[in-house]
């Protein structure tokens, strides 16, 4: 069992990361005393040797009328700490490595090393924190018009390594640390996971206006330059007056579940109960027939049922509960079940923490939402699912948060990336959740499906990161 000597200050704090890094994510039993010192010592009950690992302490040292400010922020330009100087053989993305916080030691590295001790000028315990909690999202003021926290404010951003799971790199460099001390030390192991994802804004393309269905039509015509698509949207109209979303261009459903089985992954979709902005919400009601017959689908083939919580919820606890109770009712009415039900916000439009603390009260299992809109890549500075911490009332969440990693939309619409690209892109992040033993979650709606270029790609991504 590990023993760790911390100060006293950032009680509450100490113990979510310290039992998250240690416990959850390493599988290390440890015990922990509150003792004045300058850092975080870690020793090894009953060793013989008396081995000793001290890590700076530099973010929970933040003075109290400083914390949440501008002032506990990382300093920029970061440091960056070449660990190919020291004797490190971790599992990292670059051996450069971005020092959030920190203490450069006596030699004026970040690592020195005796027979008996290690010494890390990384607060790999503070920086995990700050990360995970989005702490900085509390600080920085700055929105995008729809209200969001975009990626381009974010100090992963700014320090150029969003798109490493820098949390996970710092992670491995402090279990190599603990077996450099002590290799008898057994870490959790883990397996890399791929999680396929959908959220449901527009089932179905037709509307009630006649004119829709042809106006759609002339831009896949001349826009997709798919003439085929034309003709199917077209010859769908007279169903779907009739309810019949059976041959509509949006129902890509078969498809999607088809593609996840042959890899034997079972799809989560997202689905929409209310309408609390209008039209931004979508069309369809969750109580109309077709969408109960879609839901009695996923269903029979084991795919999963979450909730797509409408544009306003975000900051609104009764409306989730609304909503939340509307998925509950119509899932039990068609004879669904789920042991666990996840939620992923709407245009991801999330606030630190009102939007987790909405999620909790309303008995949400888990959040899905955490990944910028405008940038892909790490935006919790890792790959794992984890439970989440409120910052405002300093408390634990029974909620889990599984990472967005990266959502089509985001490649093709806001950094507007050929297909080619973006697919390159999707690699490249599913190579680095995997290389960790992590979870890749990919968005993809099923409105992005509907022309054959697209299903193409799309199969031929799932075919690649699930391999």
């Amino acid at each position: 069992m590990l023993h760790i000597i911390h100060p006293p200050a950032y009680k509450a704090e100490r113990l979510y990361i310290y039992d998250l890094l240690l416990g959850e994510f390493l599988g290390l039993e440890y015990q922990l005393q509150e003792r004045l010192c300058d850092g975080v010592k870690i020793t090894l009950k009953d060793d013989p040797h008396k081995k000793e690992l001290c890590l700076s302490d530099h973010f929970f040292k933040t003075p109290e009328n400083e914390w949440l400010t501008a002032d506990s922020l990382p300093k920029q330009p970061l440091r960056i700490w070449d660990i190919s100087t020291a004797p490190i053989d971790a599992t990292v993305i670059s051996t450069a490595i971005p020092v959030l916080y920190g203490d450069r030691l006596a030699s004026g590295s970040f690592y020195e090393e005796t027979p008996s001790t290690i010494d890390l000028g990384l607060d790999i315990f503070g920086s995990a924190f700050f990360m995970l909690t989005r702490y900085e999202e509390l600080v920085v003021e700055e929105r995008d018009t729809r209200e969001r926290f975009p990626a381009t404010a974010s100090i992963a951003y700014k320090e150029g390594f969003l798109t490493r799971p820098l949390v996970n790199e710092y992670l491995e460099i402090l279990c190599w640390a603990l077996k450099r001390l002590w290799p008898s030390l057994e870490r959790k192991q883990r397996r890399f996971r791929v999680r396929l994802t959908h959220d449901v804004d527009w089932p179905y393309s037709s509307s009630q206006k006649p004119i829709r269905p042809f106006i759609s039509a002339a831009a896949d015509i001349v826009k997709r330059k798919e003439p085929m698509l034309a003709v199917r949207r077209i010859w769908a109209f007279p169903y779907a007056l009739r309810g019949n979303f059976d041959y509509d261009v949006n129902n890509t459903f078969e498809f999607i579940m088809n593609t996840s089985e042959q890899h034997n992954i079972r799809s989560t979709f997202y689905v929409i109960t209310e309408h609390s902005a209008g039209l931004i919400d979508g069309i369809y009601s969750i109580e109309e027939p077709w969408i109960k017959k879609l839901l009695r689908r996923f269903n029979e083939r084991e795919h999963k049922i979450g909730l797509h919580t409408s544009y306003n919820t975000f900051r609104d606890p009764d409306q989730v509960r609304l909503e939340y109770e509307k998925l509950l009712a119509t899932c039990e009415e068609v004879g669904v079940h789920q042991a666990n039900w996840g939620a992923r916000q709407h245009f991801l439009r999330w606030e630190n923490p009102i939007t987790w603390q909405n999620l909790e009260d309303t008995g949400i299992d888990y959040d899905s939402t955490l990944t910028f809109a405008d940038q892909a890549g790490f935006r919790c500075g890792i790959c794992y699912e984890y439970p989440v911490f409120n910052v405002y009332t300093r408390k634990i969440l029974k909620l889990r948060e599984r990472p967005l990693i990266v959502m089509e939309g985001t490649l093709l619409d806001y950094m507007e990336l050929s297909l080619e690209v973006a697919s390159q892109h999707i690699f490249d992040l599913q190579d680095r959740c995997k290389l960790f033993g992590g979870d890749f979650t990919l968005l993809w709606h099923n409105s992005s499906l509907i022309s054959r270029r697209e299903r193409n790609l799309y199969q031929d991504i799932v075919n690649r990161i699930a391999t």
